[in-house]
């Protein structure tokens, strides 16, 4: 057998185990099986349920700040209330409650901060008031 193939048959040799020892201990994980780590009792708690649309800190550059007004001013200006609000699962179903939520979801989009919400809301509300005349 040539050194190279007897260097290729133990680098095999070597990732077939590696695969294998790596292979049982996920499936040890998956299967629940952690009898010898250290537990505790857990606490009953509720999750907080993460913040559908996030934003980013600091200030907002201008330029992006109008693409969230004009982003929920064409949205709100080409659907109905009742269509948004069932897009964005909003609690309040009121045009100011649709707009506030449509405005947030842009900058989160945008990835703008809280400086640019206003904007978006302001955006929704002008379609909404452009739509309805």
């Amino acid at each position: 057998m040539s050194s190279r193939v007897r260097r290729i048959s133990i680098a095999l040799g070597v990732l077939l185990a590696l695969g294998l020892v790596v292979g049982v201990g996920a499936g040890n994980r998956l299967a629940g099986d952690d009898e010898d780590a250290t537990t505790t009792d857990a606490v009953a708690t509720t999750q907080a349920e993460p913040d559908p649309h996030p934003l980013a800190t600091g200030t907002t550059p201008k330029s992006v700040q109008l693409l969230v007004f004009e982003r929920a001013y064409s949205e709100c200006a080409s659907t109905e209330v009742g269509l948004l609000a069932a897009k964005y699962a909003v609690a309040d179903k009121s045009e100011e409650g649709v707009a506030a939520v449509v405005g947030r979801a842009w900058a989160s989009y945008f990835k703008a901060g809280q400086d640019a919400v206003q904007d978006g809301r302001d955006g929704c509300r002008q379609g909404q008031q452009d739509r309805s005349s």
